[in-house]
């Protein structure tokens, strides 16, 4: 039985993407830029964090691309960059179309991702562009 409203949190599509990657040894690394606590050591972290650098807005994930070079093996690697949204609603902030034009302008492909199937084949769509076999 197919549950026609199905919308998984946002939370659980990240969960499923981190865990597709991790299945097909593709490096990456979730960026924590989420502060949903109003707790005291909450609001004292994310203050510490914002002294470190932290920034409104940067997107959830650095994927990186395995490219092979002429011998077969993986030379260098790609970097994308997704934003990741439930399936359906989800909105996207200013300070996020901000990066996401930041990252275009630095040459790095990224999207906005409507949930784990939409990233998968998002980074699919690189890593048969150079023909890489995830294992």
């Amino acid at each position: 039985m197919v549950v026609k409203d199905f919308n998984p949190l946002e939370d659980d599509e990240c969960i499923a993407f981190s865990d597709w990657l991790k299945a097909n040894n593709i490096p990456h690394a979730h960026i924590a830029n989420e502060s949903r606590s109003s707790s005291k050591s909450a609001m004292i972290r994310g203050a510490k964090l914002k002294r470190m650098g932290q920034s409104r807005g940067v997107w959830d994930y650095e994927v990186f691309i395995p490219i092979k070079g002429i011998t077969g093996r993986v030379d260098c690697y790609e970097m994308v960059k997704i934003e990741m949204k439930r399936r359906k609603g989800g909105t996207i902030s200013p300070e996020q179309k901000t990066w996401g034009k930041i990252y275009e302008l630095s040459g790095i492909n990224c999207k906005i991702c409507k949930g784990a199937d939409e990233a998968i084949a998002f980074v699919n769509k690189y890593l048969k562009k150079d023909d890489f076999d995830i294992y």
